[in-house]
Order: structure tokens, then sequence, then C-alpha cells
């Protein structure tokens, strides 16, 4: 199903955000109108866009430029979204419970003193080991990174064709744009940095995490 009206709405906001001109609250309201949205292509790139809501668009690298660039022809074009599901490795998610009930018998046998979180350093090793692992093993497409959210240069085609879709033009970012971008990643990686301490120091609730994921999906668009 496609929704017309919405579809360039949706478009009419990401232009706005590339020219300067959309707010967090357009957003915000964009966010709560599309994610009820029949039209699977106005779900998925309502959540890609929650990526850039907090970034101005003069920060962009070439890369997110261009691919939203193509949600762009994806909301121009007829092109549907489906979803394929990618299953997880499951052999991690008995690990994890296994591991999860070895906290809970430390916890019992140390008490809650300062040496517990000692004895739980090892389990959150493994533990942030087992996230990377329960990573979807789904093939890297050729081309990937300039065609994505597509499957291929020939399925691009056919959406530019049908859409009559002119890229808009990458603006070079000036030299402050560039520092507050680099600060703007250097906050970031302290506050995975965080994160990653503090599950290593308390390891049950990745555990948990771990132990209820559900299979992943993979966006599949199919261009008309």
């Amino acid at each position: 199903m496609i929704d017309r009206e919405r579809r360039n709405q949706l478009a009419a906001l990401i232009r706005r955000y590339l020219d300067g001109k959309a707010t967090a609250a357009d957003f915000e309201k964009c966010q709560l109108d599309n994610y009820i949205s029949a039209d699977q292509a106005i779900y998925h790139v309502s959540l890609e866009l929650s990526y850039y809501s907090e970034k101005a668009a003069s920060t962009l690298s070439k890369q997110d430029w261009d691919y939203l660039q193509r949600l762009l022809l994806l909301l121009d074009s007829n092109s549907t979204v489906s979803w394929q599901a990618a299953p997880y490795r499951l052999w991690t998610q008995p690990v994890a419970e296994a591991l999860l009930v070895i906290c809970l018998v430390i916890a019992l046998l140390t008490g809650f003193t300062l040496n517990l979180f000692l004895y739980f350093i090892p389990i959150g090793l493994v533990s942030l080991l087992l996230l990377f692992l329960q990573s979807p093993s789904s093939e890297v497409r050729p081309f990937e990174e300039t065609v994505s959210p597509f499957q291929s240069i020939a399925d691009l085609g056919i959406a530019y064709d049908s859409a009559n879709f002119v890229k808009q033009r990458y603006p070079a970012p000036s030299i402050k744009n560039n520092n507050r971008s680099f600060l703007g990643f250097l906050r970031a990686d302290v506050s995975i940095v965080f994160v990653f301490l503090l599950w290593i120091c308390m390891p049950p609730f990745l555990l948990l995490l771990l132990c209820w994921l559900g299979p992943d999906y993979e966006v599949q668009v199919h261009p008309t």
C-alpha cells in the first residue's frame, strides 16, 4: 500500500532538513505520525530519520548525505518495502542463560559487596563477546554502501527512471562544521565506553538482554 500524500510530506521534511530549516519538533511529529503508517516505506524512512534528528545537516558526511538522497528516491518512487527475517545465532542464548545463573550463584555466595564486581568482570567480558557474536551474519551485498536501502545498482536505476529523480548535490562542509562534528563523535565514543564498562561490571543486565533478544529483520526494497 502506497500512501502518496504522507510520502510527499516525509520527503518535504527531509528536504527541509537538508536545507537547514527542519527542527527537532518536526522530527518528533514525523515519528508520531508515520510509525503507524501502513506504508512500510514510510515506516522504514521514519526509523532511519531518528538517527539524524539530533544532527545538523551541515555536519553530515557525504555518505550520510547520499543515503538521505536514496531515502528521498524511495519516497518519490513507487517502490515498496517488506521485511525479511534474519535470525540471530540462537546458540548464544543458552550460553547467556548459563552465565546469568552463574551470576546469581556468585551474588548469593558473596553477597552484594565490592568483591562481587570483581567476580563479575570476567563474566562481563564474555557477555560482551556474546553480544558481538549474536549479531546477524547476513552476507554483504556488492556496492551495499552506495545502493542501500536498495538491493543493487539495477534496482536503484529502476527507481531513478520511474521517479525522474534528481539527486541534490552534496555541499562541502566548512572547517568549523568539521570541528563540531569531531567533538560530537568524541562525546559519542566516551558514552559508548561508559556503557561497556557498566556492562562489564554489571553483566546480569546485558545477559538478560541476550536471553530475550529475538530475530532481527532485514529491509527489502522492491523498486517500481
